[in-house]
């Protein structure tokens, strides 16, 4: 029902699924599952209003920019559609269109979810652990990047070339005079989706003589090269992935069948790259610690590593997650059985995190997603592929150049640099602090949590000194009027007395077994 019901609600919705999708430290693993089924395919808008914009973004007539210009587009979805054109040179590009209207509906949708932000925050105390607002932030700046699509432009490009002299992949030109914010015009790539190779290697699989059929019998010649054709795009896939990942840092985060092409001549074509993910060097590094100390079968290492990930060096969480990460690498020993997906593992590796409420910056969840599926793709291509001996050399090559000579000196040399600016600024920060004290002008700022904190803290306190204020008026008044022989009395004592002295045993009561409850003794 969540799924429908952001299926009607539009693109902007859709979208936000699809991140949270990616999102376990969000959303539970059943709702993700769902989420993942978010379908972007909806009706094209009419071809007319697709030339207009590309008139309107281009600033010339369409026949000046186009030898040819199919309006019936090739595909459609919720951003976006794509249409077939020849340039006058004669070269048939992808005209990709983004929709009518489009971003005036999502910044009426950034408003709403930022109000229902609000709203969360207010009277759901418990969603403010992740910070709904600061959600709906992240969310809209990923929004404008994908509907912007001078961002996806720099990213092909960016990507030709990290892959300049790479043979297995081919990343399609872009044309810039051709592009605007809306517009993106890109060489036209001829070539069979990974999908359709997949459902050819399962009805190998499921045949006469296929892999895993049992049969002694084999196939004709034709089967035998799609066979053979299957570990050979599994192997390449994987390692242009990896090579995203862990060489360049930057990365194609939605490498799903529909979005690779394989060409005739064998290579790899990437396509859509709205969605990319990108790494600072640290994150590299923790990644590769963490996965070569799961390889290594060093729990103790690999749970402060993946503490680390989250940034933070919390050694009291890393202990306590030790045994759920030795569980899970006790687990991982029958990868080579194929009982026990090594992205899976990543997976669990992730809920230990949610469970003790640290959370992971969103392109290290990209980069699971990235992982996961390719690896899905992978064993589907060839049911036998190792992915963990595919990966393990990637990530000790990033261990060992961590400790190049090269890397220390340069670690050193801003190691010092930092020193020597703290220690520049030491005397001006010291004579302020010095100043601030003196004059009574120092202030202590504390966050929400902390703030609760200290009230309570504080009224709890008051209340206990008020009663202790009242008890002992109880016990001063009782026993004043006791003295005095206030009528009546009962056996010679007063009666009010007598009630006093009830009264202030009954709050003395209350107040130690409330000072003990609260650890006060």
């Amino acid at each position: 029902r969540v799924r429908l019901v952001l299926e009607e609600l539009g693109p902007t919705f859709i979208k936000l699924g699809q991140i949270l999708s990616n999102r376990p430290d969000l959303v539970p693993r059943e709702l993700q599952g769902e989420l993942e089924r978010l379908q972007e395919d909806v009706p094209a808008f009419p071809g007319e209003e697709a030339v207009a914009i590309i008139e309107r973004e281009l600033g010339r007539p369409l026949d000046e920019l186009f030898a040819e210009f199919d309006e019936r587009p090739l595909a459609a979805a919720s951003i976006a559609q794509i249409h077939r054109a020849v340039l006058p040179g004669g070269e048939t590009v992808a005209v990709k269109v983004q929709r009518p209207g489009l971003a005036e509906l999502v910044d009426v949708d950034i408003d709403i979810l930022g109000e229902l932000a609000v709203l969360l925050e207010r009277y759901v105390p418990e969603s403010r652990n992740v910070s709904p607002r600061d959600l709906v932030d992240e969310f809209e700046s990923g929004m404008r990047q994908e509907l912007d699509f001078g961002r996806e432009r720099t990213a092909i490009e960016r990507f030709a070339k990290q892959f300049s002299r790479d043979e297995g992949i081919k990343v399609p030109r872009v044309y810039r005079s051709l592009s605007s914010g809306r517009v993106l015009t890109i060489e036209y790539i001829d070539g069979r989706p990974l999908s359709q190779l997949l459902a050819e290697a399962g009805d190998i699989a499921g045949a006469p003589g296929g892999r895993g059929s049992g049969d002694a019998q084999g196939g004709g010649g034709a089967e035998d090269s799609r066979e053979a054709e299957g570990p050979r795009i599994a192997k390449l896939g994987a390692e242009l992935t990896l090579k995203q990942i862990f060489v360049h840092g930057f990365f194609h985060a939605d490498p799903h069948p529909g979005n690779i092409l394989v060409l005739d001549d064998g290579r790899l074509c990437y396509l859509d790259f709205g969605l990319t993910g990108s790494l600072i060097q640290r994150d590299l590094e923790v990644v590769s610690d963490v996965l070569t100390s799961i390889i290594g079968r060093n729990e103790q290492k690999a749970a402060r590593a993946v503490v680390k990930l989250a940034g933070r060096r919390d050694f009291e969480a890393a202990r306590r997650i030790e045994r759920d990460v030795a569980e899970l690498i006790d687990r991982f020993q029958s990868v080579q059985a194929g009982d026990f997906s090594f992205t899976a593992l990543l997976s669990e590796l992730i809920g230990v995190l949610v469970e003790e409420n640290l959370r992971l910056p969103p392109d290290l969840f990209l980069l699971v997603k990235a992982l996961i599926t390719i690896e899905g793709v992978a064993t589907g291509l060839d049911p036998e592929f190792d992915f963990a001996s595919h990966l393990e050399p990637f990530a000790e090559t990033l261990v060992r150049e961590r400790f190049s000579p090269r890397r220390v000196r340069t670690n050193v040399a801003t190691t010092a640099g930092d020193y020597a600016e703290v220690l520049q600024s030491f005397p001006a920060d010291y004579y302020r602090v010095v100043d601030a004290l003196s004059s009574g002008r120092m202030q202590i700022r504390l966050d929400e949590a902390s703030d609760r904190r200290v009230r309570k803290t504080i009224m709890d306190a008051s209340s206990a000194l008020v009663f202790s204020v009242v008890l002992g008026s109880l016990i001063i008044g009782s026993a004043v009027i006791v003295h005095s022989g206030v009528p009546p009395v009962w056996h010679g004592v007063p009666v009010i007395g007598i009630v006093g002295f009830v009264a202030a045993g009954l709050v003395g009561f209350w107040l130690v077994v409330k000072i003990i409850r609260s650890g006060g003794l």
